[in-house]
This record gives structure tokens, sequence and C-alpha cells, in this order.
């Protein structure tokens, strides 16, 4: 009887981890790569969790701004974490995409682009330490302008790898695993930052060596995963491939409408700091950094899985679900804090609490969408093309916000909601990419 009892109970994990009884489990990936996914979908999810986490520790709209002012730096150079942060890893990546399409085994670039990140981190640790001033922040900012590009690297190879060894209306559901336990670990860190009075300097240090840490704890984990080797035609490098991906713009008309859409969603991503900003000017001090960690943690945690969820079986209402709630929560705050009203503790944590649900059911129903809109070895050039552009974009909506500031950050918090508004209506015509092809 207990022996009965035991195989089914290990009937039905193992029937969690490999959902054998699901007849699309092999949609979209080589039949000999099905033998793989659970083991696979395990060592994803762990990578994903250290990624995911390393990169809560330091945020740029949050852990990074209180660094560079630990170590002298001008507010002007505080003003170009984000800008370089986000976009420094998404331009490059029409040109590092031609380069990794010549991979037939893609996992290495992104071993490559998580060791460099690793490094910077180091690096910025020392910087640190060691300079003061305008000088430190220069530099700081060259070494994460050099670990966005490494971002780059990564964010190519990981969808490709996700799309090669995770089947259709799974991979939304690892994605959003990876994220959700980040999420939590992420609220250990939050609450030690929110129980200090202050932190000294080598205490941001330590920071960064920790984070530089959990990169390589990362790359263990992604080692083991059991990638096979994907076609490389097409992987000619420089201008020319360039110009040849981005005739995909032209000819696919699905593909140039989610990147309409995903231009004015990112508007859930460039309007955080701008919160953030209004938080030290209502009630400052490393307590509101370590509540603002614990509310992003603490969302990524409890949303993330469900997005991953809805978003296998409709991304594209998964972004426009999340783009309204962080439309409407901009909305809110700008008609409450702009009629004069006040904002005591623990406002602003709940304020970016459900702007971090939002934002991430945006990147996991984006992500979700183009690895299944893509499909095939035309994934690379997929996402080469999409965050390229959006790097570009992201400089122009960066300026935009920067003159929009001049008037005042409720300004800027009130343009991007009507953007990310007109976002969730455009996304009404894209199609369903998790249908059946």
């Amino acid at each position: 009887m207990f022996g009965n009892e035991s195989q089914k109970r290990h009937g039905l994990m193992a029937g969690l981890l490999n959902h054998d009884e699901d007849a699309r489990v092999c949609k979209d990936i080589p039949d000999e790569a099905c033998r793989q996914v659970a083991g696979n979908r395990r060592w994803l999810i762990l990578a994903q969790l250290a990624t995911a986490l390393a990169e809560l520790m330091v945020n740029a709209k949050t852990v990074l701004p209180w660094l560079l002012q630990a170590v002298g730096a001008p507010v002007w150079l505080i003003g170009w974490l984000v800008p370089i942060r986000e976009s420094g890893s998404m331009l490059p990546q029409l040109f590092l995409g031609a380069r990794v399409r010549q991979m037939p085994l893609r996992k290495g670039a992104w071993l490559w682009g998580a060791g460099l990140q690793a490094i910077c981190l180091v690096l910025m640790a020392l910087a640190a330490l060691l300079g003061s001033g305008w000088f430190a922040g220069v530099l700081l900012l060259i070494l994460l302008a050099l670990m966005s590009l490494s971002r780059g690297l990564c964010s190519i190879a990981a969808k490709d790898v996700l799309g090669k060894t995770i089947p259709k209306n799974e991979r939304g559901r690892v994605t959003g695993t990876g994220a959700s336990l980040a999420g939590g670990v992420g609220l250990l860190f939050g609450l030690l930052l929110s129980v200090l009075g202050d932190l000294p300097l080598w205490g941001y240090v330590c920071i960064l060596l920790a984070a530089a840490l959990v990169w390589m704890l990362g790359m263990l984990c992604y080692r083991h995963i059991q990638e096979y080797p994907g076609a490389t035609e097409g992987g000619v490098n420089g201008w020319r491939h360039a110009l040849d991906s981005l005739k995909l713009v032209r000819s696919d008309a699905a593909f140039r409408r989610f990147l309409l859409v995903r231009t004015l969603l990112m508007s859930t991503a460039l309007v955080t700091p701008y919160y953030v900003l209004l938080a030290r000017e209502y009630n400052g001090g490393l307590q509101v950094l370590g509540g603002l960690v614990i509310a992003q943690g603490l969302a990524q945690f409890a949303s993330s899985w469900v997005w991953g969820r809805l978003a296998d079986v409709s991304s594209r209402r998964v972004m426009q679900l999340a783009g309204v709630i962080a439309a409407l929560l901009g909305l809110v705050v700008w008609l409450h804090l702009g009629m004069g009203g006040t904002a005591p503790a623990g406002y602003f944590a709940v304020v970016i609490f459900i702007l971090s649900l939002a934002h991430a059911g945006v990147r996991v129903g984006r992500k979700t969408f183009l690895v299944d809109l893509a499909g095939g070895d035309k994934r690379t050039d997929y996402v080469a093309v999409s965050n390229t552009l959006m790097g570009i974009l992201l400089l122009v909506a960066g300026a935009l916000s920067m003159l929009l500031a001049l008037l005042s950050g409720l300004a800027v918090i009130l343009v991007f909601s009507v953007l990310t508004l007109l976002g969730v209506w455009l996304a009404q015509g894209l199609p369903d990419a998790q249908a059946n092809s």
C-alpha cells in the first residue's frame, strides 16, 4: 500500500516536471531535445534566478544612484545611469546577433556575457573603493556601459537557448518562475538595507562583489544546459548583415507592430526613476531605498510566475493587462500628488510594488511573445533587431523625459502613462503568438 502511494507521488512530481501527458510537449523544438527538457528547465530556472537576483542587487534605478552618491559623484552623472544601463545592452545587438548566429551552440555566448559582467562588477568595486568624486563616477559609468554590452550578449543567447531547449507553451513559465524566485531572495536583500541606518562605502563594495559571485553561480548552472547545435546560416558579420536584418521591419507586419507596442510599453521602465526621485523628495534615507528594493523583490516574487503561466496562454493579453495597471497607477499618482496630496510612510513602497508588478508582466509578456512569434532559427535576428532599435529609441525617450523633467517629475509620469495606454490599444492588433501554427 505504501509502495503504491509512493509511486503515485513520484508519478505526480514527474508529470509536473515533464508534462509528458501533453502531446504538444515537443512543439517548436527538435525531437532530440525533448529528452532533455526536464533537466534543462531546472538549470534554466536556476540560471535565471541568479541573473535576476544579481541585477536586483545592482539595480540602476535604485541601488546604483545611492552608490554614486556615496563616492561623491555629481548629480548629472547619476542621471545617466538608466539610459546607459538599458540602451548599452540593446544598441549593439544587431551586430552581436550576427556573431552569435555563427555559433552552433549559443550557450557559450551567454557564458561569455555573464563572465564579463562579473568582472565588471569586481572592477566597479575597486573603482568605488579607490576613487572618489567625478572621477570615480565616470569610471563607474564606463564599467556600467561595458557591463551593459555584455548583458546584450546574454540577452540574445538566452532567448535563443530558451527557444531551442524548452517547448512552446512552457517558455513563459520558465522565465516567470526564475524571476519570481529571484524576487523572493531579493526580499532578504531589501530587508537588510531597510534595517540599516546608513551604509558605509565598503558596504556598497560588498554588494558589488556579492553580485559578481551570484553571476558566477549562474554560470555554473548554465553550463549544465544540454543544447543541441542549431543552424548557422546567415552568420555573416558587420553592416551588411545588419541592413539585411532590418528588412524584417518592413517585411513582417506583426513584428513591426510588436516593435511599436514595445516602444510604448517601455515607459513602464523609464518612469521608475521619477517615482524614486519623488520618494527621495518626500522622505529620503537608506530605509526608503530598502523599502523600494523590498517592493521590487516582492512584486517579482508575487507576480512573475503568474505572468509566465498567463503568457503561455496569451502573451499579448499579458502585455495589455500589465500596461493598463502601470498606466492607471501613474494617472492616480499624478492626480493625487498634483492636487496637493500627502505621501505618508510606505506610500512610494506601495507605488513601486504596483509598478514593478506591472513591469514584470510587460517583460515576461514581450519576451514570450517575441520568442514564440519568431520560431526556429529566425529567433536570433528577431531579438537582435528588436533590441537594437529599442536601444536607439530608449535614448530618444530618455532625452524626452529629461526635457519633461524640467517641468516636474509628475509631468513625466503623466506623459509616460498616456504613452503606455496607447501601447495597450495598439497591442490589440497583434497576432496570437501562442496559437497553433
